[in-house]
């Protein structure tokens, strides 16, 4: 790979829910109850996850891997919000403002969570 990255092959991201689902990214992912794309949207990865206590809503939040090679995660205007957890640190995430993730991070979409791991 040259320096920056440019030319070589894109990262390539893993994520595991706490239902034991794992998948590498590719294209945009959408979590929820049961998550559906707007119109025209081009969709790779739906993942329904069922919430114990009705705190994810039907379409929670999506995730892609952007230009760079970057993972980036959006929560979409969720009723109870996302939260982002890196080393230990919570922070709640903004609706509809992307937010980069790192090798490592959990995201917590209600009562669900998705762990993130670089492969490449």
């Amino acid at each position: 790979m040259r320096p920056g990255g440019v030319g070589g092959p894109l990262a390539r991201w893993r994520v595991t829910f706490d239902t034991g689902e794992s998948f590498l990214v590719e294209g945009l992912a959408l979590v929820g109850r049961r998550p559906e794309p707007r119109a025209g949207e081009p969709v790779r990865h739906l993942v329904p996850l069922r919430s114990s206590d009705m705190s994810l809503s039907k379409t929670h939040a999506q995730f892609q891997v952007a230009p760079g090679g970057v993972l980036v995660v959006m929560d979409r205007g969720s009723t109870n919000g996302s939260i982002l957890i890196r080393q230990g640190v919570s922070r709640e995430l903004t609706a509809g403002k992307p937010t980069t993730l790192r090798d490592t991070d959990v995201v917590r979409f209600g009562d669900r969570q998705m762990s993130v791991v670089r492969e490449s």
